[in-house]
């Protein structure tokens, strides 16, 4: 049976992989868009994600755990000709599926109590990204 701590670290970075893939998507989104507005959002949700993978990391350290590393194949946002909100649901489904990871995760009765005010501030960030994001995606926009 593995221990608090064991259940902890795996899921941290299961967390983790999750937020390298969000934030190559959205980093990927703002290279490819020609809206400069929409190029800072893409951006500043990629760079709070890069903070994520940072304190994750740490935490991981921190418990004595060893970071997983995800496969090193290139995450393709979208084909060619992809429509805009084709992308942008790209977008929200990468940051939906980070803020149910956090969710499931932090409601978990066999993981390290310390670890849960960082996964609820990390949380809330990916779900006010996911609100952005889906409002983005019923305004007049254009990638």
């Amino acid at each position: 049976m593995e221990s608090f701590k064991d259940n902890t670290i795996r899921g941290l970075n299961e967390i983790l992989n999750n937020c390298l893939h969000t934030e190559e998507i959205l980093r990927n989104s703002a290279k490819d868009s020609i809206n400069i507005s929409l190029k800072k959002i893409f951006l500043y949700y990629a760079d709070l994600n890069l903070t994520y993978i940072k304190k994750l990391r740490t935490e991981i350290l921190r418990l004595g755990g060893i970071i997983v590393h995800p496969s090193s194949e290139k995450i393709k946002c979208w084909e060619e000709g992809t429509d805009f909100n084709d992308k942008l649901k790209i977008c929200e489904n990468s940051v939906s599926d980070a803020v149910n990871n956090y969710k499931e995760f932090s409601l978990r009765e066999d993981i390290l109590n310390e670890v849960v005010p960082v996964i609820s501030q990390q949380y809330f960030g990916e779900k006010e990204a996911q609100e952005t994001i889906k409002n983005l995606r019923s305004s007049e926009l254009t990638i």
